[in-house]
């Protein structure tokens, strides 16, 4: 698959991989912090992992940073880390100042000095920034608050399910290589973890259904739609992890006290890892796609114009800025319902403010000139950049709907 080769998906499955596996970590170290002696060792190797899936995690997101400002500004990795273009999305979008703040977390965690409950901390808040990187960060508003809540409940819960599973694979091996560690201790770590498997998956349940609401049209788009497609190879993924997590729960926990349920338990295990690596490749890949309740077709934007897609769960803007270099220019506004229909707004406010605020914001009223299309005529954009646009739409009847977007105008 091309997706294989694309080295956005690549830097976000492994900035995923990371992160989960620093959180599972983290939550499995203090899960098991009160019982005997016999997990000692293995937590100071599960904090060694910590710190070097935070240096991965670290080294990815910056991956992932410089690959989407190329794409932003459509041209190469390279060019955009040499001439400045880098920093232009850092310091200027919402993906940028998020990137930032998980390096510190990802550093922060690299560094040998924090309790175990602190680590846990910094691991969870590594892993829940992420949400607002994706398409629930994109939606403003009350349902968007909605949206990122669950998003974020859905990753943590991802996190300490599918990251702990490497840690208790672990456990069991040493279980099997010395039967005297078997007994009270096993049962007692397993059970817990099966426990928190069981909250986890109650999670990440509710949380799926929730964002299922918002990113997809109908149930006919998970074979409609290419974005669809890939969520349902993603949910036949979690619905085998949850059957071998069942049989893991019910059958093998019970008989622990049994070498062979220990050495079968750790396969599982194993086979779960496996697993839930395809989930989260196949979330990395969710990541670059667009869901069909948001599907636009930008085929018709002119070679020399800039354009933006920007949405909320009720209204959805194209926004065409025409020619998109400095100098003067007109904005197009096409808006929409999800269903793609005309949005039936009674104003329209603009405002494009310049790259790092070097400028006074420009505050325009649009024009309505046909069926949900809405136009300003001369907009002095006054250099090259990332702009970003804010609308406020005054729907017929009803409270304003603000959306905002970067846009980027060639220099």
């Amino acid at each position: 698959m091309d997706w294989l080769a694309d080295p956005l998906v690549l830097a976000r499955f492994v900035n995923l991989a990371a992160c989960a596996l620093v959180a599972g970590l983290a939550v499995f170290i203090v899960l098991s912090a009160d019982l005997p002696a016999a997990t000692d060792g293995l937590h100071e190797c599960w904090r060694r992992i910590v710190r070097i899936g935070a240096a991965v995690a670290a080294l990815s997101g910056v991956a992932w940073l410089a690959i989407v400002a190329a794409n932003i500004l459509g041209t190469s990795v390279a060019d955009a880390c040499l001439h400045g273009g880098l920093w232009s999305v850092t310091s200027g979008t919402q993906f940028g100042h998020l990137a930032v703040a998980r390096l510190v977390l990802a550093l922060l965690l690299i560094l040998p000095v924090w309790t175990d409950r602190l680590r846990l901390a910094l691991a969870l808040a590594l892993i829940v920034l992420i949400a607002p990187a994706g398409h629930a960060g994109a939606q403003a508003g009350a349902e968007g608050w909605v949206h990122l809540v669950a998003d974020a409940a859905h990753l943590l819960a991802a996190a300490a399910w599918l990251g702990g599973l490497p840690a208790l694979a672990m456990y069991l091996g040493a279980v099997e290589r010395d039967p005297q560690r078997q007994g009270e201790t096993a049962a007692r770590l397993t059970a817990r973890f099966s426990w928190l498997g069981i909250a986890c998956v109650g999670t990440l349940i509710a949380s799926g259904l929730i964002n299922s609401w918002f990113l997809l049209s109908g149930p006919a788009d998970l074979l409609s739609t290419t974005y669809g497609r890939v969520l349902a190879l993603k949910l036949a993924l979690f619905a085998a992890m949850l059957a071998i997590a069942t049989a893991n729960r019910f059958y093998l926990t019970p008989r622990l006290r049994h070498q062979s349920a220990a050495r079968s338990l750790r396969r599982n295990s194993l086979i779960e890892v496996c697993l839930g690596a395809g989930v989260l490749l196949l979330v990395a890949i969710l990541g670059t796609l667009e869901p069909g309740v948001h599907h636009h077709d930008a085929g018709s934007v002119p070679e020399d114009a800039a354009f933006v897609h920007i949405h909320t769960s009720l209204v959805m803007a194209d926004v065409t800025v025409e020619p998109g270099r400095p100098g003067l220019a007109e904005v197009r506004i096409h808006l929409s319902r999800e269903d793609f229909g005309s949005y039936p707004a009674r104003a329209v406010r603009a405002e494009l403010r310049p790259p790092e605020g070097t400028k006074a914001p420009i505050v325009r009223d649009a024009k309505q000139t046909g069926d949900g299309i809405w136009k300003i005529g001369d907009v002095d954009l006054a250099e090259g950049g990332i702009w970003t646009i804010v609308l406020s739409v005054v729907p017929k009847q009803g409270d304003a709907t603000v959306l905002d977007g970067p846009i980027v105008i060639s220099p």
